[in-house]
């Protein structure tokens, strides 16, 4: 479909004709019309039988004429390169032809009715059209018929030939008609060109957005995926961020924020490791990805490790400074990048390892600092609550044995004696232990149980049923017998077999040991004017706990009340 106004002027017409018409070679017609002014001057000699009263000479003269005129027009359109230059090709090539339309009527005025007259008029018209558009045809039309009316009235005037009027009519009509359906013709044709080059503008603007369409789409979906990856990393960030501000103790604390951290850097390996005497190396402190923890210290040998430790950011490992690592990790490694961690003045090291070859991006390096900077303070952090929780769990141990000892002290008031130790064995349990009991030494130098308490009741009655069925021999290698005899106490943190053997006086009290789990064992001496006369034995069972220090002073003090007021009864 035309769009309207398609056809508004033969100027528009003509420069759309004029710029669908490269610059760089001749127009196609221009060499059609070339051969057809050949064409025209072979049959100029063809038909010189026709034409005996001009001579062979002349009409020989008019071909050479056309033939040269031709090939001068072609040559001079193949020289035109610019819209401009074919511009003034067409009106010389007009003006030529107009030259040689007049010469051929005017050598064949004496048949005017000749059929060649109307069919070199409408060539004429035709080709001038073409060049010139609308225009063109307007003024050949209006040149051929001023010729043909001018010829007319010369053959009357010079040569007595009647003018024909209706002849003459017929041909100025054929020429109107050809200029109005040539001119019409270019109006649509240039109509035509403009819609098609309309629709190959719109097919490339078209193509163009959709071009440029994609490019958004790439670039949006670009941003999406950097964004939703930029959100997924921040999300785990401050995961890591929570964790590490959990009031865990860091042996729990550390290997969940390293399950945390892993993910999102497609980890298969992550170590944190704090700096170890000698300088240079490091305990892993803790691991993911790791076939065990070692205890033993890692030294890391200079390089690119070294390199993230003075220059205090995340460095991806390129050589072998981080072998003595890589042979702890329980997958082959392709990809590593260290990370410094801050811990005060010294520096410790975050590894972070991954078996696919795909080396660390820029931004994910600044992220692996960013996540250094979170495990060390969390490191920090959580050493200063475990020296905190170490310095509560101290002064409050230290608060209960004075506590302890005050009960002590009071309880030892009691006028009497058996009455006071039954009461010192209850304040100990379970304070302090599990299990206490009193042995003292008598006269003969037998071992008898004065006093016990349990914080079990059925532990307490078999105890008591063991005390008073079994006689212990001094010979045996009870460990009671050594702090009698040296005076100095014995603390057995943990009991082994042959610990649990030392301490049983019969199978029975072995079975009974076993079925109750006893975990650790304590015995402290009770002097009386600086003889050994007995001792206060202590046992944890079902609490799992094993005998420290401070419990060994709080067992010793409470021995010197016991041994005084044993003294003064």
């Amino acid at each position: 479909m035309l769009r309207p106004g398609s056809s508004s002027s033969s100027a528009s017409e003509h420069n759309v004709i004029r710029a669908n018409f490269s610059a760089a070679q001749p127009r196609r017609f221009e060499r059609s019309i070339t051969f057809a002014r050949i064409g025209g001057a072979f049959a100029a000699l063809l038909v010189t039988p026709l034409i005996p009263n001009l001579g062979f000479g002349y009409i020989l003269l008019l071909s050479t004429y056309l033939v040269v005129w031709g090939v001068g027009l072609h040559l001079l359109s193949e020289r035109a390169h610019t819209i401009a230059e074919q511009e003034r090709v067409s009106v010389l090539a007009f003006i030529g032809d107009c030259v040689v339309l007049f010469l051929a009527m005017l050598t064949l005025t004496p048949d005017p009715n000749w059929t060649l007259f109307p069919v070199m008029g409408v060539l004429f018209i035709v080709t001038a059209a073409f060049r010139l558009g609308s225009v063109g045809a307007l003024a050949a039309t209006l040149v051929l018929s001023t010729e043909l009316v001018a010829l007319a009235l010369w053959r009357e005037q010079s040569l007595g030939l009647p003018v024909q009027i209706p002849y003459l009519a017929f041909v100025l009509v054929l020429y109107c008609m050809s200029a109005l359906l040539t001119a019409g013709m270019l109006r649509e044709i240039g109509a035509l060109r403009t819609e098609r080059t309309v629709l190959i503008q719109d097919a490339d603007s078209l193509r163009r957005a959709e071009q440029e369409r994609r490019v958004l789409l790439e670039r949006e979906r670009a941003a999406r995926t950097e964004a939703e990856v930029a959100t997924t990393r921040i999300e785990a960030l401050q995961r890591i961020t929570d964790v590490a501000l959990s009031r865990t103790p860091l042996d729990e604390m550390l290997p969940e924020m390293l399950q945390r951290i892993a993910p999102v850097f497609g980890a298969d390996a992550i170590v944190a490791l704090v700096p170890w005497t000698p300088s240079g190396n490091y305990l892993v402190r803790a691991g993911v990805g790791i076939v065990q923890a070692t205890r033993t210290p890692i030294r890391l040998r200079g390089g690119d490790a070294e390199r993230a430790i003075q220059s205090r950011r995340a460095v991806e490992v390129g050589d072998r400074s981080t072998a003595e690592l890589e042979a702890i990790v329980s997958e082959r490694i392709k990809a590593s990048a260290v990370a410094p961690l801050g811990l005060g003045e010294s520096v410790g090291l975050l590894y972070v390892a991954r078996r696919a070859a795909e080396p660390f991006a820029p931004d994910e390096l600044a992220l692996l600092r960013l996540v250094a900077d979170r495990v060390a303070g969390a490191i920090e952090r959580a050493s200063l609550f475990d020296a905190e929780r170490r310095a509560r769990a101290q002064a409050e141990a230290a608060e209960g044995r004075m506590r302890l000892l005050l009960h002590a002290g009071d309880a030892l008031v009691t006028p009497r004696i058996d009455d006071a130790l039954g009461a010192i064995a209850r304040v100990a349990v379970p304070d302090l232990a599990d299990f206490c009991a009193i042995d003292l030494v008598d006269d003969g130098g037998e071992l008898r149980r004065v006093a016990l308490a349990a914080v079990d009741v059925e532990m307490e009655r078999d105890n008591w049923a063991l005390a008073s069925r079994e006689r212990r021999d001094p010979s045996s290698r009870h460990p009671i017998w050594d702090v009698l005899n040296t005076g100095e106490p014995i603390v057995w943190e943990d009991l082994d077999p042959e610990r649990l053997n030392r301490l049983a006086w019969s199978p029975q009290h072995l079975r009974m040991m076993l079925e109750r789990g006893v975990h650790s064992w304590m015995a402290v001496p009770l002097r009386k004017n600086g003889r050994v006369t007995g001792a206060l034995v202590f046992v944890n069972a079902q609490s799992k706990r094993s005998f420290d220090n401070d419990d060994l002073l709080t067992a010793l003090e409470l021995a010197s009340r016991v041994a005084a007021a044993i003294a003064r009864a």
